[in-house]
C-alpha cells in the first residue's frame, strides 16, 4: 500500500487519517515550521526572564492557578504535572488510536502557539516514526481541560517512564530511548502542559470511528440491496426521477448504490405480485442517506479540529503573550460525536430490521431461512443477537454532551464529556459492523435458498465469501458463521475513503 508522506500543516484527508493509524505515513515538519516552533519556544523564555506570570509556565494548574512557583522548580513542576494527571483506567487505546494520537498531537504543537522546544516534538515524531506506542487507558478524560488523563499516559514515554509497544513488543519506555541512543524528555516551563491539553484523545477516537464509518457506509447499500434482492423487493423507490424530487446528498447517493448493486439482476422489475415493500427496504435511501450527511458533517468538525490549536495557554510569538482562554473545550467534538452516534445507530437499527423481514418466512422465503423448518431453527437466534446489540446502541446513543459534572474544586464547573461521547461512538460502529455481518450472512443464505440470482456484483462478493465460509445444507454453529461474516466484512474494501460521504 501507499507510504504517503505528510507534512504537519497540511490538511490530511481520511486516507491519510487512515495511513497514520496503520503507521504508513511519513511525518514530516519542515523547516520553516520548525522555525516557527522555535521562535515561540523564544517568547516563552523572554517571559520568564522578564518575570512575567503565566498560568501553567510558573504558576499552578487548575484550582492552583494562584500558586505562583519558584524558576528552580519549573522542570519539577512539568514533569510533576505528568506524573499526577496520568490516571487513566480501563482498558488500553487499540495501537491504531495511539498513533493517530501521537500524529494529532504533533500537528497540533508544530502550529508554534505551544511554547515547545522544538526537540519535544521531535520526539514526539519519533515515538510515531519507531512505532513506540505508550499504553494509553481509554477511561479518564473529561472532555474539557484537554483529554488530561489519556494525554499525559501518551507524554510519560517522552519522559521514560511506563511503558511502551515497540513493533509489537512491550518494552519499558527508558529501554527503548536507550536502545535508540537517545535520552528521555526533561520538560522545560509550559511544555508538560503543552502535552496534555488539548483534544487530541478525542481527535484520535473520532477519527479512528470516521474511518470505520466510511466503510460501513459502502457495506450498509450493498448489503442491504442484496437483503432487498433476496426478499423479492422492488425498484421503483430507487429510481433517480424519484430522488430528484427530495435531493438531499446522500439519500441521492444511496439510491444510486442500490441501482448499481443491483444491475444485471433478473429479480430487478417492478412485475410483482406485491406492489410495495416494508420500510427497512424501501426506506434505505432515505435512512442510509440522513447517516451519511450527518458523518459529512462530523469529518468536517473533525477536520477543522485537526487543524486547530487547542492548547492553552496560548503562545502568540510576536508580543510573548500567554493567553488562557478554552480551545481544550472538547463541546464541538462532543455535539458532533452524540450525533454521529444516533446516526450510525440508525445503520443497525434498519439492518436488524431487514434481518427480521428475511426470516418471517414471506416473499417464497423459508421460516427462518432454515431448509427443514422446525428440526432446524435456521437463522432465529441471529435475529435475536441482532436485537440486542440494536438495543445496547440505543443505550449508547444516549447523548454523553448533555451531562456535565464539576471538577478541579469548581475552577473546571462546565465540562464536555466529549472523550465519552468518542469511545461511545466507537462501541456503537462497532456493533453495528456485527449487525450488518449478520445480515450479511442471512442475505447470502436466503439468496441460497431461494435460488435468487443477485446479480453480478453481489453474486461476485457473495462467492467470495462462501470461498472462506462454504455454505452447509442444515443448521450449523451459528456463531461461526457470525465470525466468518464478520472478518469478511472487515478484510473487504468496498470504495474510497475519501468518496463515502
Amino acid at each position: 500500500m501507499a507510504h504517503p508522506v505528510l507534512n504537519l500543516i497540511q490538511t490530511w484527508s481520511l486516507s491519510d487519517w487512515n495511513a497514520v493509524a496503520e503507521g504508513r505515513a511519513e511525518l514530516v515538519l519542515r523547516a520553516e515550521d520548525r522555525a516557527a516552533v522555535a521562535a515561540n519556544r523564544a517568547a516563552v523564555e523572554r517571559g520568564i526572564e522578564q518575570g512575567r506570570v503565566v498560568y501553567g509556565v510558573n504558576t499552578g494548574f487548575g484550582a492552583l492557578c494562584t500558586t505562583a512557583v519558584d524558576r528552580r522548580d519549573l522542570q519539577a513542576l512539568q514533569r510533576n504535572l505528568i506524573m499526577s494527571h496520568a490516571a487513566g483506567a480501563g482498558p488500553l487505546a487499540s495501537p491504531a488510536v495511539v498513533r493517530l494520537m501521537l500524529a494529532a498531537k504533533a500537528r497540533n504543537l508544530a502550529r508554534a502557539h505551544s511554547g515547545v522546544r522544538p526537540e519535544l516534538l521531535d520526539a514526539v515524531l519519533t515515538l510515531y516514526r519507531e512505532d513506540a506506542l505508550p499504553e494509553v487507558p481509554l477511561m479518564g478524560s473529561l472532555g474539557a481541560s484537554g483529554d488530561l488523563a489519556p494525554l499525559a499516559h501518551l507524554s510519560l514515554a517522552l519522559l521514560g517512564e511506563a511503558h511502551v509497544l515497540h513493533r509489537g513488543t512491550r518494552v519499558s519506555s527508558a529501554q527503548f530511548w536507550r536502545n535508540l541512543g537517545q535520552n528521555p524528555q526533561v520538560l522545560e516551563a509550559k511544555e508538560g502542559l503543552a502535552l496534555i491539553n488539548g483534544t487530541q484523545f478525542m481527535q484520535a477516537v473520532g477519527l479512528a470511528s470516521a474511518l470505520k464509518a466510511a466503510q460501513l457506509a459502502q457495506w450498509a447499500d450493498a448489503v442491504g440491496t442484496a437483503s432487498l434482492l433476496a426478499y423479492d423487493g422492488m425498484p421503483s423507490p430507487f429510481e433517480a426521477r424519484v430522488h430528484a424530487l427530495r435531493p438531499h446528498l446522500g439519500q441521492g447517493l444511496v439510491a444510486q448504490n442500490v441501482r448499481e448493486w443491483a444491475a444485471g439482476s433478473p429479480l430487478w422489475h417492478d412485475q410483482k405480485a406485491h406492489v410495495q415493500d416494508p420500510y427497512s427496504f424501501r426506506c434505505m435511501p432515505q435512512v442510509h442517506g440522513a447517516s451519511r450527511d450527518a458523518w459529512r458533517y462530523v469529518v468536517g468538525v473533525l477536520e477543522t479540529e485537526s487543524a486547530s490549536v487547542t492548547d492553552n495557554p496560548l503562545v502568540f510569538t510576536d508580543s510573548g503573550d500567554g493567553v488562557s482562554a478554552g480551545h481544550f473545550h472538547g463541546q464541538p467534538l462532543a455535539l458532533a460525536f452524540d450525533y454521529a452516534k444516533i446516526a450510525s445507530a440508525e445503520w443497525g437499527s434498519i439492518s436488524e430490521r431487514r434481518i427480521n423481514q428475511l426470516t418471517l418466512g414471506k416473499r417464497g422465503l423459508p421460516m427462518f431461512l432454515a431448509a427443514d423448518s422446525g428440526v432446524e431453527s435456521g437463522l432465529m437466534i441471529v435475529q435475536y443477537a441482532a436485537a440486542a446489540l440494536v438495543s445496547r446502541n440505543k443505550q449508547r446513543a444516549t447523548p454523553a454532551s448533555a451531562d456535565s459534572i464539576d471538577s478541579s474544586a469548581g475552577q473546571e464547573d462546565h465540562v464536555s464529556m466529549g472523550a465519552n461521547a468518542a469511545t461511545d461512538l466507537h462501541e456503537v460502529l462497532g456493533n453495528v459492523e456485527r449487525i450488518l455481518s449478520m445480515e450479511w450472512l442471512c442475505a447470502v443464505q436466503a439468496a441460497e435458498r431461494s435460488g435468487r440470482n443477485l446479480g453480478p456484483r453481489l453474486e461476485a462478493l457473495k462467492n467470495d465469501f462462501r470461498r472462506s465460509y462454504p455454505a452447509v445444507s442444515g443448521d450449523y454453529y451459528a456463531h461461526e458463521g457470525m465470525e466468518a461474516a464478520l472478518a469478511f466484512l472487515q478484510s473487504t474494501t468496498l470504495g474510497s475513503l475519501d468518496h463515502a460521504f
